[in-house]
């Protein structure tokens, strides 16, 4: 079942939209009207503005100026002009072979009280106006008054688009609002919340509106603009790889078109519409989709027709180091990629399809049946292109999603595969955590990286596997799944990078204000671990409340529910090492259009697998907060369950350090991991760390019953209970010997186990004669509480322990060591024991069975302790937190 979303906030913006693009429609007579794309680029965009682009000369296209021409006839297009960057080049080539083109640039000007780039789609200048253009483009107060004083026309391309220096105040665009006349409200490679919110913004600048902006700016505006009071609206492709060419743009009203056309050149006709504001915005709905399907074209051009640039230019270019190094680093990727021929012919195919066009057929031949189907998806994408240019954007997007969740399940099936033939290669069983550590190293040589085996070598006469066999067949799924994948992140990344400006636009306009909703994600739910079971509190909490969050998770069982998405994983397989845990390989593509569907401005993790790297994936590319909360205690995890000496406990630490500080706020469940993240080894600021709870159902309150009743045994028994997981990292190996000398001094007394785990046999066999009760249901745990004399907790590195608060709602006091989350709830010597070693268990257990009147006053301290953790006061500080809720 697929998640269906509501999408309020989606339908609004496509209903804006589609109203002023029917109204625009009908503004002129038809007869009356060119239509131009006024913002389209070609092979002549050869400097791109982003400083990685100039260190490594990359063009920002190679789209030959014929090719955009022929594609803009096809899509109706009858007035022309390119706006290439800073230069008119290719306008003044077509006009030189005798083609009627409008001179035009798209200039990039620096407003410098701001320090702040825009971009200024700028028409209809000569050759030698052209080049004190480029001389005034850095000071858009000179720019501006020329290109008034001289009727040249300009744009202002994109206004909520393109800050790489930050985002601008407010009152930077009270200013450029008095230096524009014409303001382009639909652009064709960003999306409708974006030019939604530009159009209403300059809808809003009435004469009263500009005259109020003068007296508080000190402009005139009367120096950089022909009619201060007239605010046109315009719209463009933006395209740079000629595939949206026409299908965004702009009607231009000519009265008496037919007859002026007999006198007067058709770019003549044009420049005066677009000095008269005669201008009527075309275009449609768009998310990040166009943009990704742009990148994806420009990535396979890179990698087909880009050149070394040499390591000399990048190191002597102007930029910092780090913008040198991505040079480096991105030049070495497109060299790697290169070297892999499978992986080029499917950059070939991909390139050509968008282009139009189709391999012969025989090609298919060739393909293996594996990949036939990524075949005939590509062959889609050129019919699209030559056939149904109207559903280009909606086609293009399934052609390419189709692709990526091929590929993804090629390469899962393959891995999946493989990883099975691991459990019977020897040096994989023997493989440990500390093993696999060790080797956890980066060679500083590049070549290095991809040379470099596992095979090579062993660690304290291990031998390790051979990485490279295991590598095998997954390059091409990979590297191609990841090729469309990366497209999708940075086009998203590129149109969000604005997001806090959008977001104060809306403010400011009262339009379009994005939903406030979160995203949790977690890799458990449905197993027997304390992660899963608090993630389903919390879901049924939402569920009640109806809180605007949604949990998604992967699984292979559980069904989706209100609040809980739930997506297959591409791929589910136990690590040889660690079998507790199953690892679930996420569908990242489709959490990315999840994230946006959902209308999310927010994102939540609690665990560091998996779905931890997704959450810091679409933290950068939706440029949203992103909050982690931390259940696990890896440091005590790493020493006591995986069994790491100091060096690779000191290396998780940075690892973990390193992983958390890309959070924007850390949630925690005890003091200790508070203090923890806040001291000198791990640096954290104390805004930065908020600590929290975890509470009980309602369920969970003391039971009539008896011992008898619920564990089979004598009336008047005492009973020790332990609940939870059968693992040895829950320390459930001291219990033989706790429950040993406690029987010594009681011979009567019983001892209970309540759940299931990998320690389970061997426990059995060295405590006989206690009662194992398997995995009992969760409703049925009240019961037990209610029975029990006391809960036994021997865990070590227990962060909240839900078991604790679980027993003390039931009356039952607990004895556990003086640890972390334990040591938060339990009152020593008033709702149970806190324990400095296991030595010290047996006499607490004791001297409380033995003191009936103690029994009474503890039980009921355990009951008004537990009373302190309840579901409203800690959901509403955790919202309050992460800005659901705007006050405690």
């Amino acid at each position: 079942m697929d998640y269906a979303f509501d999408k309020p906030f989606h339908s609004e913006l496509v209903k804006e939209l589609n109203a002023f693009t029917a109204n625009q429609a009908t503004r002129f007579p038809q007869k009356d009207i060119l239509k131009m794309d006024m913002h389209c680029h070609d092979y002549n965009s050869d400097v791109p503005d982003e400083l990685i682009g100039r260190i490594l000369k990359a063009p920002e296209t190679w789209l030959p100026t014929e090719r955009l021409l022929n594609t803009l006839k096809k899509r109706g297009c009858d007035a022309f002009t390119i706006t290439n960057h800073n230069n008119a080049r290719s306008c003044y080539e077509q006009q030189d072979k005798g083609l009627d083109i409008l001179t035009a640039s798209e200039f990039s000007c620096m407003v410098p009280d701001f320090k702040v780039g825009i971009h200024v789609l700028t028409y209809g200048f000569t050759p030698e106006q052209e080049v004190k253009l480029n001389k005034l483009r850095s000071n858009i107060y000179d720019f501006q008054e020329y290109t008034c004083e001289h009727d040249i026309p300009t744009i202002w391309a994109h206004p909520l688009y393109h800050y790489t220096s930050g985002v601008p105040p407010y009152r930077f665009f009270k200013k450029m609002a008095l230096l524009f006349e014409r303001f382009e409200v639909i652009n064709g490679q960003r999306d409708t919340w974006q030019n939604m919110l530009t159009k209403s913004w300059i809808e809003s600048l009435d004469e009263e509106t500009i005259d109020d902006l003068m007296e508080e700016t000190g402009l005139d505006s009367g120096r950089y603009c022909r009619n201060i009071y007239k605010k046109s609206m315009s719209a463009g492709s933006d395209s740079h790889m000629g595939i949206f060419s026409g299908l965004t743009g702009s009607y231009l009203y000519v009265p008496n078109l037919e007859n002026k056309k007999g006198s007067t050149p058709v770019s003549q006709l044009a420049l005066e519409a677009i000095r008269k504001g005669n201008i009527a915005p075309y275009g449609s709905h768009s998310s990040y989709e166009k943009m990704t399907i742009a990148f994806l074209d420009y990535v396979c051009q890179i990698a087909l027709y880009h050149k070394d640039p040499g390591m000399l230019r990048i190191m002597l270019h102007r930029g910092k180091t780090k913008d040198k190094l991505q040079a480096v680093l991105l030049s070495n990727a497109f060299a790697e990629l290169r070297r892999h021929k499978t992986t080029m012919k499917f950059v070939d195919l991909f390139h050509n399809c968008f282009a139009g066009i189709k391999p012969h057929f025989s090609k298919r031949w060739l393909v293996s049946n594996d990949y036939k189907p990524v075949f005939d998806e590509a062959m889609k994408i050129a019919d699209t292109t030559n056939e149904d240019p109207d559903n280009l954007v909606e086609s293009y997007e399934n052609s390419i999603f189709s692709i990526s969740n091929q590929l993804n399940t090629i390469l899962s099936e393959r891995l999946a595969r493989k990883i099975e033939k691991l459990t019977t290669d020897s040096n994989w069983k023997n493989l440990t955590p500390e093993t696999l550590m060790d080797q956890i190293e980066v060679p500083s040589e590049v070549r290095r990286l991809w040379d470099k085996s596992l095979s090579q070598g062993s660690t304290e006469g291990v031998p390790l596997p051979d990485l490279s066999k295991f590598l095998d067949g997954l390059s091409f799924p990979f590297l191609a799944a990841n090729f469309i994948l990366a497209a999708n992140f940075t086009s998203t990344k590129v149109l969000y990078n604005t997001r806090p400006l959008l977001e104060e636009f809306s403010q400011k306009i009262k339009k379009f204000e994005h939903p406030t909703r979160m995203l949790w994600l977690s890799d458990t739910y449905e197993d027997s671990n304390g992660v899963a079971m608090v993630l389903q509190s919390i879901h049924k909490e939402v569920k009640i409340r109806n809180l605007p969050i949604d949990i998604l998770v992967c699984s292979n069982t559980i069904e989706q529910d209100e609040h809980l998405i739930v997506r297959k994983p591409l791929s589910e397989f136990n690590l040889p090492f660690y079998q507790n845990q199953p690892m679930r390989i996420p569908n990242l593509l489709d959490i990315h259009r999840i994230f946006l569907e959902g209308e999310y401005d927010r994102i939540m993790c609690s665990t560091e697998g998996p779905m931890g790297l997704v959450a810091l994936y679409l933290k950068q590319a939706y440029n949203v907060p992103c909050f982690h909360y931390l259940h696990t205690d890896w440091i005590t995890f790493s020493k006591e369950v995986l069994d790491f000496g100091q060096d690779n406990i000191s290396r998780m630490r940075r690892f973990l350090r390193a992983y958390y500080k890309k959070f924007d706020k850390l949630f925690v469940l005890n003091k200790d991991q508070q203090k923890w993240l806040k001291s000198k080894q791990m640096g954290f600021k104390s805004s930065k760390v908020f600590r929290t709870a975890h509470w009980v159902e309602d369920k969970f309150i003391p039971v009539k019953t008896d011992s008898q009743e619920v564990f089979n045994i004598k009336k008047n028994v005492p009973v020790l209970l332990y609940a939870g997981r059968v693992s040895k990292e829950k320390g459930v190996m001291e219990l033989p010997d706790i429950f040993t000398k406690v029987k010594s001094q009681l011979p009567d007394v019983q001892l209970v186990v309540a759940g299931k785990g990998p320690a389970e046999e061997e426990l059995r066999k060295k405590m006989p004669e206690a009662v194992f009760m398997g995995w009992v249901d969760h409703n049925k745990l009240p019961e037990l509480y209610s029975a029990a004399d006391l809960l036994i907790l021997p865990s070590k590195f227990d962060t909240f322990s839900v078991v604790v608060l679980e027993a003390l709602s039931c009356g039952l006091p607990v004895v556990a060591y003086n640890i972390m989350g334990p040591k938060d709830i339990i009152k020593h010597e008033e709702t149970g024991y806190l324990v400095k070693n296991k030595s010290e268990i047996p006499g607490k257990v004791v001297g409380y069975l033995k003191d009936k009147e103690l029994q009474k006053s503890f039980k009921k301290s355990a009951l008004k302790r537990a009373n302190s953790y309840k579901s409203d006061a800690i959901l509403k500080e955790l919202l309050y937190e992460v800005g659901l809720k705007s006050e405690v």
